[in-house]
């Protein structure tokens, strides 16, 4: 490296001489170490971080469609996909476009480099949200850049790499550029070879390794994948507010727009109208009965005492297994409530949900609750329970998941898997890794809406079915 005289930097300088003194031991250790220290701290290193160039360029005065190809690197036989992406995309947006072209879910981290590869320290970079939260300053949120901005003309090209760990490098090169008619899709797939590797395979790129893994490594469709991306283009496509599409739905429909989730989210949607009657014979007064009763253990003096280690005495465990619906199904001794899963499940959704409090040693209602079974409003305690306030994966979650029990046939299994997919492509983890379906199932909304009417069969419960005043209340709820 040198300086722009031409002269060699001062500290690589000195590190030649320490480097060539050690033959004689003139020089120690210690010296090594100072100069490596000036060098990445405020020397030569840092100098090279801080300069990174800005080749952004003014966006065309007309919107544009970049054809491009995209090559996973060293892929043998090669895979790539060949891309017609419009110029005002962000590259947050380009993100979700290679995620479905490569059948990816899109829960690792990813980060954009022109200029370079995406960890070269002279390469400008465009980050993901999360290396933007940790403060990684060397680089401009990705979301905040249009494609249009780097992609010009032909030749240009972007580096983009997804999961640090399996490394999945590609290189964007533009094929061509022209001007986009008025009904230009956002995205489109024209081309494009060989079956993409899965998440997780350890960075498989060669199709003796990834016939392990995959059905047919060389399979592409391009038609299926351009009509995923069309599909995809819009969040809500034809539905409105007016045909009951709830508010809290807005975002994710939007951020998962071009994938699998997205298109089974929007159909969804389609199907939360008008209200529904309970079925004929039901009742809320019965369907919501192990809330009521719970309430009105929890409101008489002294509330529900609780043992020494904090469960449930073995006769109310009793009493309890009698009214909670999930129990029906529990085989062995319902006396102990440690060993009655579903119901201290329950009984923790009720804590969790703010419904009961513990307090000396006992289960107490809480003010609000309290305040709804005096005046009969235990349906609307429960409705306004079931969806945290925004903010957080469990709010998120619980949304997710009453969309899909308002929309379940009654009686047939709720997919926990589809809903943590979801979670997933949104960009909410557990540790390293997907959302799984014990985070469903833990949520005090499952808990709540399983207990909610009787779900029938022991099969259908073990399935993750419920009942259809659980699909009324969460419709409901989703509509608040």
């Amino acid at each position: 490296m040198t300086s722009e005289s031409g002269a060699e930097d001062p500290h690589l300088a000195r590190f030649r001489e320490i480097v060539a003194g050690l033959e004689t031991d003139d020089i120690h250790a210690t010296d090594i170490h100072a100069t490596l220290d000036q060098m990445m701290g405020a020397g030569a290193f840092a100098a090279r971080r801080a300069n990174r160039p800005d080749l952004r360029r003014a966006l065309p005065p007309q919107r544009q469609v970049i054809t491009v190809r995209v090559d996973l690197h060293e892929a043998t036989p090669p895979i790539w996909r060949r891309l017609e992406l419009r110029s005002d995309l962000s590259l947050a947006e380009v993100h979700e476009v290679i995620q479905v072209a490569f059948d990816w879910a899109g829960y690792h981290l990813w980060r954009f480099a022109a200029g370079g590869h995406p960890f070269d320290l002279d390469a400008q970079l465009f980050l993901c949200p999360f290396d933007v939260e940790e403060g990684e300053e060397n680089g401009l949120p990705a979301g905040d850049v249009r494609l249009g901005e780097l992609l010009q003309e032909r030749g240009d090209r972007l580096g983009y790499v997804y999961d640090y760990g399996d490394d999945w490098d590609l290189r964007i090169v533009v094929e061509s550029v022209r001007e986009a008619p008025e009904d230009a899709a956002p995205a489109r797939a024209i081309g494009g070879r060989r079956a993409a590797p899965p998440e997780d395979c350890g960075g498989l790129r060669d199709a003796a390794d990834l016939a392990a893994v995959l059905e047919d490594p060389a399979h592409f469709d391009v038609d299926e994948l351009d009509r995923e991306l069309v599909a995809g283009a819009s969040p809500l496509g034809d539905l409105t507010a007016d045909d009951g599409v709830p508010p809290l739905l807005a975002e994710p429909l939007d951020r998962l727009r071009r994938t699998a989730s997205g298109r089974d989210l929007r159909a969804r949607a389609a199907l939360l109208g008008p209200e529904v009657d309970l079925p004929e014979g039901a009742s809320w007064d019965d369907a919501l009965n192990a809330v009521t009763w719970f309430l009105e253990q929890a409101a008489q003096e002294g509330g529900i005492p609780l043992t020494g280690a904090g469960y449930l005495r073995p006769a109310v465990v009793e009493e309890a297994s009698a009214v909670v619906p999930s129990m029906a199904h529990w085989i062995g001794l319902k006396n102990r409530e440690v060993q009655c899963t579903p119901l201290l499940d329950f009984r923790d959704a009720l804590q969790r949900a703010k419904i009961l409090r513990k307090y000396k040693g006992a289960l107490l209602p809480t003010r609000r609750a309290l305040a709804a079974f005096e005046a009969g409003a235990v349906k609307e305690l429960v409705l306004e329970s079931l969806i945290p306030a925004p903010g957080g994966f469990e709010h998120v979650a619980s949304v997710l998941l009453l969309t899909h029990v308002a929309t379940a046939t009654p009686g047939a299994a709720v997919s926990a898997g589809d809903v943590a997919r979801a979670l997933t492509e949104l960009g909410w983890h557990v540790g390293h890794g997907p959302v799984p379906t014990a985070s469903l199932v833990d949520l005090p909304a499952w808990q709540l809406l399983i207990n909610v009417g009787e779900v029938g069969s022991r099969k259908a419960w073990r399935h993750g079915a419920f009942s259809s005043e659980a699909m009324l209340l969460a419709r409901e709820a989703l509509g608040r």
